[in-house]
C-alpha cells in the first residue's frame, strides 16, 4: 500500500502525471468518500479521462481509465484546477485512527460545521402569532382576492 493514510492534492497530481505519462489503460485510486471520489471523477474529466468507482463501503475507490480522447499532462491545466480546490487531502475510508478531515490524527470524525438554522430559531413559541411582523399584502393581489372571496 503506497497511501496508508490517505492522499495530498500534491500526490494526487504526481499520481495523474505519472499515469498520463504511462502505458497502462487504468489507475485505481485508495478507498474515498463521497466528495473525495467526485473530485477524483472532476479531474479525470478535464484529462478526458473515463472515471468510475467500484466497491462498497468503506471500501469504494475511483478508478481513472484511458481513452481515445484522453489529454495529455499539462502543468498549468492542473494548477488551474488545483486553485479551485478547498480541500488539499483526501483520507482514506477503509482505515481507522488515520487523519481525520481537519488533518489532525485521532479517530473518529472530526466535527463537521453545520449550515443553515437550527430548530430553535426556525421554530415560533406558544401563543406566538405566525407572521405577525410580515407586512400586509397588499389590495391588487390575486392570492388575497382569491381569499377573501372564499
Amino acid at each position: 500500500m503506497k497511501y496508508v493514510e490517505g492522499m495530498s492534492i500534491v500526490q494526487i497530481k504526481a499520481e495523474f502525471k505519472a499515469f498520463l505519462d504511462s502505458p497502462h489503460q487504468s489507475r485505481p485510486f485508495p478507498p474515498m468518500d463521497k466528495r473525495d471520489r467526485k473530485i477524483i471523477h472532476e479531474i479525470a474529466s478535464v484529462f478526458k479521462l473515463k472515471s468510475k468507482s467500484a466497491g462498497a463501503g468503506k471500501n469504494r475507490f475511483p478508478v481513472v481509465i484511458k481513452t481515445r480522447l484522453t489529454q495529455e499532462y499539462q502543468e498549468d491545466t492542473f494548477d488551474a484546477l488545483y486553485a479551485k480546490l478547498s480541500r488539499r487531502f483526501f483520507p482514506r475510508m477503509d482505515k481507522k485512527g488515520g487523519l481525520n478531515r481537519d488533518g489532525a490524527r485521532g479517530k473518529g470524525k472530526a466535527a463537521i460545521p453545520r449550515r443553515g438554522f437550527g430548530a430553535a430559531q426556525a421554530g415560533y413559541r406558544d401563543g406566538e402569532i405566525v407572521g405577525a411582523t410580515a407586512p400586509e399584502i397588499g389590495i391588487d393581489n390575486r392570492g388575497r382576492a382569491m381569499l377573501e372571496k372564499m
